[in-house]
């Protein structure tokens, strides 16, 4: 009889440990296929947030180009932008949270929701925040993340619910 329960209670929690296992595994290296159908606030950039903040674990296409740093900051540094001649560089770092420099060498800081913190130019002197097309500025680090957003694939178990649910506060 002890032996019984024993053996059930062991099946139950390697289940458990598999299956929650599983889930954060599945969550993690699909979080930017989940960031993109995940319900956010405007102004929040969920597949920004997730290609750097889980670089480690979402699929790295080797593109020629495209080089990725996992150390300390992770980083995405992208030497295919503007035919080549220039580098334009992602990261998610401690504090600010997001950094993006763009081919002008202008490095923009971001914080945690993706609100727009500041700019600084090459003589690292600041650039007003107002003067600063934000719409456009969105579209140029998506520009430059683009061939990694498209390498990720669908997962084989949706855990989109999970997902958003687990996220719900820090995209709204």
């Amino acid at each position: 009889m002890v032996k019984k329960v024993f053996l059930s209670v062991f099946v139950v929690v390697l289940v458990g440990v598999v299956w929650f296992g599983y889930g954060a595994l599945n969550l993690k290296k699909n979080s930017v296929y989940y960031a993109q159908h995940t319900p956010h606030k405007v102004g929040v950039e969920p597949v920004l947030m997730e290609v750097t903040r889980n670089l480690d674990w979402i699929y790295t296409p080797d593109i020629k180009g495209i080089k990725y740093d996992y150390d300390g900051s992770r980083t995405i540094y992208n030497e295919n932008y503007q035919d080549g001649e220039k580098l334009a560089i992602f990261s998610f770092s401690s504090d600010p949270r997001y950094l993006y420099c763009s081919e002008k060498f202008i490095i923009y800081a971001f914080d945690d929701h993706f609100k727009l913190l500041s700019a600084t130019d090459r003589q690292e002197r600041k650039i007003s925040i107002k003067e600063i097309n934000q719409t456009e500025l969105i579209r140029e680090i998506y520009r430059v993340v683009q061939p990694v957003i498209d390498a990720q694939s669908a997962p084989l178990f949706n855990l989109q619910w999970v997902y958003d649910w687990v996220n719900k506060d820090r995209f709204n």
